[in-house]
């Protein structure tokens, strides 16, 4: 098999560089993720519907026994 050439070994050097900043980005938006939910579980105490308004957006969440939750974006309320 032949040696790729120059250009080639550099495409592919620069595109596992992309790869690993996207992983480390990913990791850490998913461990920032994960804690975020934690976050929210551990007020939900009891099953909720209400209505938030974040970044001058509304929210409708809904959470059950479990604390599972869904958050939603609505138009209007």
């Amino acid at each position: 098999m032949n040696s790729p050439d120059i250009e080639t070994r550099v495409n592919i050097a620069l595109a596992v560089g992309r790869y690993l900043r996207a992983f480390t980005r990913y990791e850490a938006a998913s461990k920032e993720f994960n804690e975020a939910c934690s976050a929210l579980r551990n007020q939900l105490v009891e099953p909720s519907r209400f209505i938030t308004k974040i970044d001058f957006k509304h929210y409708l969440v809904t959470s059950d026994l479990e604390r599972n939750f869904e958050v939603e974006e609505i138009e209007l309320i």
